[in-house]
């Protein structure tokens, strides 16, 4: 994980968003509705799988630009992924609807 999470800070870094509106969180989420759009009509329309791939990686690369520009470090994140992790490690896996699902259920 390290490796993109630098990769991704140096992609800030060259293009000088601390401080700007790269780093506003409205704007980055915005931009996260329009890859997980893409990534829908990939999935949707049965587009390639390198396409498919593609917008994965652009959504990764905003999550991980999420972090940068909230001050969020490589620890703090891995630190949550495991302790989440952890979590759903637990969780039973139920059918609702006819459509299994792992999520946590609360009464």
């Amino acid at each position: 994980m390290q490796k993109y999470y630098e990769a991704i800070e140096a992609f800030h870094k060259k293009h000088k968003m601390k401080g700007t509106n790269n780093e506003e969180m409205t704007f980055r989420l915005n931009l996260m509705t329009e890859e997980l759009g893409e990534l829908a009509q990939a999935v949707t329309k049965g587009k390639p799988k390198a396409e498919f791939i593609e917008e994965n990686v652009d959504l990764f690369n905003l999550i991980i630009g999420n972090l940068i520009s909230t001050g969020v470090s490589l620890e703090e994140f891995e630190k949550a992924f495991w302790k989440k992790h952890a979590k759903i490690m637990e969780r039973k896996k139920k059918k609702v609807n006819g459509k299994f699902r792992v999520s946590e259920f609360r009464k």
